[in-house]
């Protein structure tokens, strides 16, 4: 006797064989039934054996995968649950790629989750545990599939973050009763120190770009001198930008939440700003559009890094990414006697932040006075 899910059984397939009746057959058992169902499939049509011993073996595989697999009931001619369903009788990798369509990540975030669950996954098939459901996947599973990937201490970890994530989800459908990730010791790895660009380096980029690309010099002085993120800066569009407040208002993703957040213009950055909205025709428009000028479609960060690699990097031969500028440009702010956190907009004083009327406010005015050394 065979289990099958939803509590159901089965008993071991027969072959009866002659000359006038040719059948495979077994009884299936289901629960609220007082008598199992016999589910049979005849092969009297094809009349030859050498015929019949052919399609027997195709058949008999066609009708465990179906009960077995597949939670078909042939009682009632239906599957148990509705095809495409996350179920605790999922397979492993369509529960995993299912919760992965319904999370709300941004496109980046995304596309790398889904690079990792697909190694992941590939991994998981090769080491055979993909007849595993669902409900029957365990730490040692998810740890043994992780270590055969033979990933840095650092890519482990991000990796176990995101499946990690994706098993919470399926926990909390029901599908499973404890995230497999939970247990799972991060692995230890050297933060690198954040390098700085020195004063030489940016005085080289800034003569460079002024000559060779001048259409790239707002964004340049605008993205060191704002410590956003490039994909802040690309979102902005004209109604975002309040020169006379000196203020932005940016669109970020914390947790599962798009959230607006205003950032001060310090004053070594308003004259840059201040050239750039003068090509802003419409309201609507975004701030950097394709050639870092104003325009109705908005850019994709790739441009801009690939820019910099090509346009910065390889012809002043810099190791550096255009990421450094934002820690050099925090590493001035701190060399002023200014907090870094509050120009990056960071809190890990949440808790005391609750109780402060008003932080936000402040924190925002006292970015609109921070004055730095420029190269």
């Amino acid at each position: 006797m065979k289990n099958l899910n939803f509590g159901c059984r089965r008993s071991e397939f027969l072959v009866t064989s002659s000359k006038d009746d040719w059948f495979i057959q077994c009884r299936f058992y289901e629960e609220g039934q007082e008598k199992p169902f016999t589910y049979r499939r005849k092969l009297n049509r094809f009349k030859s054996e050498k015929e019949r011993k052919s399609i027997e073996k195709s058949l008999l595989k066609q009708m465990t995968e179906l009960l077995d697999e597949k939670d078909y009931n042939p009682r009632t001619k239906q599957y148990m649950f509705q095809l495409g369903q996350i179920t605790q009788y999922s397979a492993v990798g369509e529960a995993l790629n299912g919760a992965l369509m319904k999370k709300d990540f941004t496109p980046e975030h995304k596309y790398h989750v889904t690079l990792h669950l697909g190694r992941f996954l590939e991994a998981f098939e090769k080491l055979n545990f993909n007849y595993l459901k669902i409900k029957d996947i365990e730490l040692i599973h998810v740890k043994k599939t992780l270590e055969s990937l033979n990933l840095s201490n650092y890519t482990f970890n991000k990796f176990k973050v995101h499946i990690s994530s994706l098993f919470t989800d399926l926990v909390d459908e029901g599908c499973l009763k404890v995230n497999p990730c939970t247990g799972i010791k991060s692995k230890r790895h050297i933060v690198e120190k954040k390098e700085a660009f020195a004063d030489e380096e940016l005085r080289a980029i800034d003569s460079h770009l002024k000559k060779e690309h001048p259409h790239f010099y707002n964004f340049f002085q605008i993205f060191f001198l704002s410590g956003c993120r490039v994909p802040e800066l690309l979102g902005l569009k004209k109604t975002d930008v309040n020169l006379e407040k000196a203020e932005i208002t940016i669109t970020l993703k914390k947790g599962q939440l798009y959230v607006k957040e205003k950032r001060a213009i310090i004053p070594n950055a308003l004259p840059y700003w201040k050239d750039q909205l003068q090509n802003a025709l419409f309201d609507d428009d975004f701030v950097f559009s394709f050639f870092y000028q104003p325009g109705e479609d908005q850019m994709h960060r790739s441009y801009v890094y690939k820019f910099w690699t090509q346009k910065v990097q390889k012809p002043l031969n810099l190791d550096k990414g255009i990421y450094i500028l934002k820690h050099t440009f925090l590493d001035k702010v701190e060399e002023a006697h200014f907090s870094a956190q509050i120009m990056a907009g960071h809190r890990n004083d949440q808790t005391t932040s609750i109780y402060t009327v008003g932080r936000e406010k402040r924190r925002l005015e006292a970015q609109k006075v921070i004055q730095i050394k420029t190269f």
